[in-house]
């Protein structure tokens, strides 16, 4: 074995941690595996030679529980439910799917294994953009790096295996999936440093890092990352806005700022912490006109529109309602204090568009939407966005092109 790939053995876990002698793979594993490992190979996702040693190293089953959900909805309308011992099969197929999460908590925990409409709080993310946010992290075996959001532990298990699991410091706010979590990396040899608390915060007591990535979506950058940040370091994070939640961000750490580009899309959950919340209070008074634009011009034009939309307009939120020629589309704004809605069937005729409070958000995201379609509807990836001691801003194409102007 040559020297620096006898130090990837070694790095993989913890000194401390106990000899693992793993149960041979079931002959379903073996399949699923070989399937999902092909799929990755051929969309070019096992680029770097560390991605493939992880991929084949940790086992992606021990950190999956035995009831999970899927982004499907059953026969009734309720969330696509599995369960290991009922059908091993499907089990296996949604564990080793390479473009599909497995939802491993709904509600906070709040809901017990069944079928169920919940709201989705935890999952095992999609093979394809755990590898996709890996590659671009730039991980050299010596980094140190804080993970946001252990989860279930398996991609907290991957970083171990490429800088060793005393260089990765991970945080998790929900102490039922921390226990779990160290629970399952104890179990195949991995003892990072696990933290209980909220990953908004960072981890001081360990910092700096050279690599910072959260597994879940915020929507600022909070300072402490920046702050724990080693200077020439990177922060990856889904990002987003109350409008749309889609964006990956590339981030570099330099003098007290960071700076970079959206390199892709995603769609993570929320860090507890930045979940939109609305607590409207707006006036009975109402204001009515007609609206410059079919709204479905606007709203139907998929997930890209509509975050060039939100980095414009980013507290304010929007949700449907009725069918058909009833069909409604509702805006509020983050501070409660504003509302907005706009009817679809009529929406040239007077009164198409009724508002509540100070603001009219119709105006807010049609003027966003203008701008959009002036400058060539750009891709997410000309879209960037500065993070310093003064706030942040996102602009297009270079930090002196702020976004709305």
């Amino acid at each position: 074995m040559d020297p620096s790939a006898q130090r990837r053995q070694l790095g993989r876990r913890s000194a401390l941690a106990p000899t693992v002698v793993a149960s041979a793979p079931s002959a379903g594993e073996e399949v699923n595996r070989e399937i999902c490992r092909g799929a990755l190979v051929t969309a070019g996702l096992l680029r770097e030679r560390w991605l493939t040693e992880a991929f084949d190293a940790v086992d992606r089953e021990a950190f999956v529980p035995r009831a999970v959900w899927l982004n499907v909805p059953d026969e009734d309308g309720l969330w696509t439910f599995i369960d290991r011992e009922e059908d091993p099969q499907a089990w296996g197929r949604a564990v080793w799917d390479p473009h599909r999460s497995v939802v491993t908590q709904l509600d906070d925990g709040d809901t017990a294994p069944g079928p169920s409409a919940g709201e989705f709080t935890s999952s095992v993310s999609a093979l394809d953009i755990v590898l996709r946010k890996l590659a671009a992290l730039e991980l050299g075996e010596d980094h140190t790096v804080l993970e946001i959001g252990t989860g279930s532990g398996y991609h907290t298990a991957l970083l171990c295996e490429r800088v060793g699991a005393r260089h990765v410091t991970t945080v998790e706010v929900d102490e039922a999936l921390a226990a779990k979590a160290v629970t399952n990396l104890k179990a195949q040899g991995y003892e990072p440093e696990l933290i209980t608390g909220d990953g908004l915060l960072g981890a001081p007591e360990h910092a700096p890092f050279d690599r910072v990535i959260s597994t879940a979506a915020v929507r600022r950058i909070p300072r402490a990352w920046v702050e724990q940040t080693r200077d020439g370091g990177r922060i990856l994070t889904p990002y987003g806005t109350a409008y749309s939640n889609a964006g990956l961000l590339d981030l570099v750490v330099d003098g007290g700022a960071a700076e970079g580009r959206f390199i892709g899309s995603s769609s993570y959950m929320w860090v507890r912490g930045e979940r939109p919340t609305v607590d409207l209070r707006v006036p009975d008074e109402s204001t009515g006109r007609t609206s410059p634009i079919d709204p479905e011009q606007v709203l139907g034009a998929g997930y890209l529109q509509d975050f060039a939309i939100g980095l414009q307009v980013p507290d304010v939120s929007f949700s449907h309602r009725g069918e058909g020629q009833d069909r409604k589309v509702q805006f509020v704004d983050e501070a409660g204090t504003s509302a907005t809605i706009v009817r679809y069937g009529d929406w040239w005729e007077a009164g198409a568009v009724t508002s509540w409070g100070p603001r009219d958000l119709w105006a807010e995201v049609t003027a966003a939407y203008t701008w959009y379609e002036l400058r060539g509807r750009p891709h997410i990836t000309r879209f960037g966005l500065t993070a310093s001691r003064s706030g942040s801003q996102a602009w297009l194409d270079d930090p002196d092109r702020p976004v709305g102007c």
